[in-house]
C-alpha cells in the first residue's frame, strides 16, 4: 500500500481475494470513480446476485449507444456505471 501511496494514489485495502467480487463489473465500486471515503460503502452494498445483471445491462447500453468500432469515453462510462450500479 505504501508503494501505491508513494505514486500519488490513495491505497485502500478492500479485503481478501474471496471478497474481490465486490469490485467486479456491475457493482457500485466498479468504474464509478469513487473517493477513498466513498469506497467502503460501495463495497458493502455490492450484491452478488444482481451484479451480473447490472454488468450485462451496462454492456447492452454501450453496444446500443455506440455500435461496433466506437469507444465511449471514460466520463460516459463512469456516469453509466453510477446510474446502473449505485
Amino acid at each position: 500500500m505504501a508503494l501505491v501511496e508513494d505514486t500519488g494514489f490513495d491505497a485502500f485495502d478492500a479485503g481478501p481475494l474471496a471478497e474481490s467480487w465486490r469490485q467486479q463489473p456491475g457493482t457500485p465500486a466498479y468504474c464509478t470513480d469513487l473517493t477513498r471515503q466513498e469506497l467502503p460503502d460501495a463495497l458493502a452494498t455490492a450484491d452478488a446476485a444482481r451484479s451480473p445483471k447490472r454488468r450485462d445491462l451496462g454492456l447492452a447500453v454501450v453496444r446500443e449507444r455506440f455500435g461496433a468500432g466506437v469507444q465511449p469515453d471514460a466520463e460516459y462510462l463512469v456516469r453509466l456505471n453510477r446510474a446502473i450500479s449505485m
